[in-house]
């Protein structure tokens, strides 16, 4: 049977126009048809990683004397499809942890964004009738907590130009030990130096400061070596994440926009240059300075640079911010992103990484591992 739904055109432009100006929308309504409620289609499914818990829900329209399958694949033949027989009930529950298991059955390298398919199978009397609809499923990260010092982290997820998936924390590491508890070769300082801070929160939100070396847990030919093989560096990262790559900055650079993309990241709160700042990103990238070596007690550039480490060295044939390019190896230096007060760019540079001379000293932020 059609239901009908009449929508006409007002009644002084119809005197202009021919009777068959009124539109009419069908909406096809049938009792015996298999129905699916929810999620509707093309909806996304937030699945958050760390609370595996709680609860992800498909239902549809039970008709009487019906029994149920419910099916999930990769495109709508569900030829390999993952099925649970679900006989006269009208939904399906799954853990968040079941879920993501249920996905990466149907679709291994499920990490990020991905599009499925969902089949609601009806038999009645004999009758089989089917109908499908697609979803969208993330994996989601609103929060960590660093189970070394139970410090707690919010995270950002962009789902980069490339249509991967990237999650990084929103806050600056606080970290004084490797994950594994030993300790770090270089003390992980604060913003309180000599005269400068004593805003607790304002600690809180620029972290710690780290040496490259203590920042990696490597020396400059190991962080090389990775970097050339794709192995990610966790560092002084908690288990599960790692110290972004300039591969890694680039591309988020790229995403936000490499000439624009400070404004959308920069925590207005702290940098004296604002009118331009939105911080749409919500990384709260706050001012935060540099130490010049492991030595000193003061920061520099307090209130006028943001910069943090990347895993990789300086290597021939890279490309910094400046017109800086590297015609060799330079085994004293590290990359790392940079943002200053005076200008909305993204800039990936690199920097001295010399003990007791000129070792500078970042914060970090932390990229968590494909889930």
């Amino acid at each position: 049977m059609k239901k009908l739904a009449t929508y006409c055109i007002p009644f002084a432009a119809a005197l202009t126009l021919a009777a068959t100006s009124c539109e009419q929308k069908v909406d096809y309504v049938n009792p015996t048809w298999a129905r699916a409620i929810s999620p509707a289609e093309g909806a996304t499914l937030k699945i958050d990683f760390f609370k595996p818990d709680d609860k992800q829900v498909f239902t549809w329209e039970v008709r009487p004397g019906a029994t149920y399958r419910i099916s999930f694949d990769v495109n709508m033949y569900f030829e390999n499809a993952v099925t649970f027989d679900m006989g006269n009930k009208d939904s399906l529950v799954l853990t968040n942890a079941e879920t993501l298991d249920m996905l990466r059955e149907i679709w291994p390298d499920f990490s990020g964004n991905k599009r499925f398919f969902w089949r609601v199978e009806q038999t009645r009397n004999g009758e089989v009738r089917s109908v499908w609809r697609h979803f969208s499923a993330i994996p989601l990260v609103e929060s960590f907590t660093d189970p070394r010092d139970n410090q707690t982290y919010g995270a950002c997820q962009f789902i980069l130009n490339d249509g991967s998936l990237m999650t990084i924390m929103s806050e600056n590491l606080r970290a004084t030990t490797y994950a594994d508890g030993e300790p770090l070769p270089d003390e992980a300082k604060t913003a309180m130096g000599d005269g400068y801070c004593s805003d607790p929160l304002y600690v809180q939100k620029v972290g710690r400061y780290y040496t490259w070396a203590a920042a990696t847990r490597m020396t400059w030919d190991e962080a090389k070596a990775a970097y050339e093989a794709g192995e990610p560096v966790q560092g002084v990262c908690p288990e599960g994440w790692h110290l972004p790559s300039i591969d890694e900055f680039n591309a988020l650079r790229e995403y936000l926009g490499a000439d624009t993309g400070a404004d959308a990241v920069k925590d207005p709160s702290y940098w004296p240059t604002t009118a331009s700042i939105t911080n749409s990103a919500k990384m709260n990238i706050v001012v935060s300075g540099f130490y010049w070596h492991e030595g000193l007690t003061f920061l520099t550039d307090p209130t006028f640079t943001a910069r943090f480490w990347s895993s990789t060295p300086r290597l021939a044939g890279m490309q910094f911010a400046y017109g800086d390019t590297a015609s060799a190896d330079d085994p004293t230096k590290a990359v790392l992103l940079s943002i200053y007060d005076d200008a909305s760019s993204l800039n990936i540079q690199s920097y001295s990484v010399v003990p007791t001379v000129e070792n500078h000293m970042y914060p970090i932020r932390c990229v968590m591992d494909p889930m």
